[in-house]
Formats: structure tokens, C-alpha cells, sequence
């Protein structure tokens, strides 16, 4: 059981999830800084390359030596690391992911991936902090997108994005004429 939290007594029970008690990006025991607005737990290593996002990105805060606002611990207690990478590991292959012991470098070039560019996230989906922070339930996506294996998920995702390419032929541009290939030059019919 992590040591009780004298300054924020409040995030005890969010300390104690099973789903905090590792470091969201990098796995490292007992992490110990937040990032606030994401609602995930991180260690000291990833903390520093959180801040590096900029505070649009991601807000961090110490869990036992700043003052924590209810709407933090409330953020961190509903999505959490599990959710949120869900979300932000969607298409992630594991050997991607950094291990607590990999230089500092490695894991700044993760989590700007991971959460600056979204590289691992699936296309055209809300991030759980964002369906939050609009009054909706930050763990929705989950219900409704989770069954499965993460091939099935990817394979989901890769349909989602083929549908974009069923707009009217007008809405995509002028049309290219295809040139023919040397096969279809040779079939009688074509004019050749």
C-alpha cells in the first residue's frame, strides 16, 4: 500500500488503484507527479518531458508536494492510466514503449509522440480528458470500441479511415485521368 498523502488526502484512493501504481509511459513503480489535465500518473523521468509539452498539452503537478484542486484529483480518478492509454496506445506496438530503465531521450520522444503528435492514438477519436472536460463520460469510447483484439481495433480504425475516401467524386477535387497500363493499351477495344 503507497505511504498516505499528507498534503492531498483526497488522491489516496487514486494512488491505491491497481491502474496508478505504474508509471503510464514508461511503467516505472510508484510514480509520483501527474499530469493533471491528462488524468494519467507518471514518474519523475516522464514528469520532466511532460512539462517539455507545454502546459496546452499537459499540466503537471507533484502528488505530495503541491496542493491538488478537487477537479484534478477528479480528472486522475476517472480516467487514469489504463484509459488513457487505451486511448493514446491504441495502435502502439509494445516494443515501442519505453521501459523505466531507457535514457531520458527515448522516453521525451515517446510521450511527444504519444500525446504531442498522436501517433499511436486512434484517427478521428476524442481523447477521455476531452470527453471530460465536455461533460461526457471519459471511459465511453471504451464500451463501444474496446471488444476485440487490437488487430480487430486497427483493423476498425483503417475502415473508419476508408470511409473518408467515400465523399462525392466532386468534394475530392478534379479527377486525374489514370494513364493506362502497357496491359490495357494492348486489349482490343481500347483504341490501340
Amino acid at each position: 500500500m503507497p505511504p498516505k498523502n499528507n498534503v492531498n488526502p483526497d488522491l489516496d484512493p487514486v494512488i491505491a488503484n491497481p491502474c496508478n501504481r505504474v508509471c503510464a509511459d514508461c511503467d516505472a513503480k510508484a510514480p509520483r507527479w501527474a499530469s493533471v489535465n491528462l488524468g494519467i500518473l507518471v514518474c519523475i523521468d516522464c514528469s520532466g518531458a511532460h512539462r517539455n509539452l507545454g502546459t496546452h498539452i499537459s499540466v503537471v503537478k507533484s502528488v505530495t508536494l503541491d496542493k491538488w484542486q478537487a477537479k484534478w484529483i477528479a480528472t486522475v480518478g476517472k480516467i487514469g492510466n489504463t484509459l488513457a492509454n487505451d486511448f493514446f496506445e491504441d495502435r502502439l506496438d509494445s516494443s515501442d514503449k519505453p521501459r523505466e530503465g531507457d535514457s531520458l531521450e527515448k522516453k521525451a520522444a515517446f510521450i511527444r509522440k504519444k500525446y504531442e503528435l498522436k501517433s499511436f492514438a486512434p484517427r478521428n477519436a476524442t481523447p477521455p480528458h476531452e470527453l471530460l472536460a465536455q461533460g461526457r463520460d471519459p471511459d465511453a469510447r471504451r464500451g463501444r470500441d474496446r471488444s476485440g483484439s487490437p488487430q480487430d481495433r486497427r483493423r476498425d480504425d483503417r475502415r473508419e479511415d476508408r470511409r473518408d475516401d467515400r465523399r462525392p467524386s466532386d468534394a475530392r477535387g478534379p479527377q486525374r485521368r489514370r494513364t493506362p497500363s502497357p496491359d490495357d493499351r494492348r486489349r482490343p477495344g481500347n483504341g490501340a
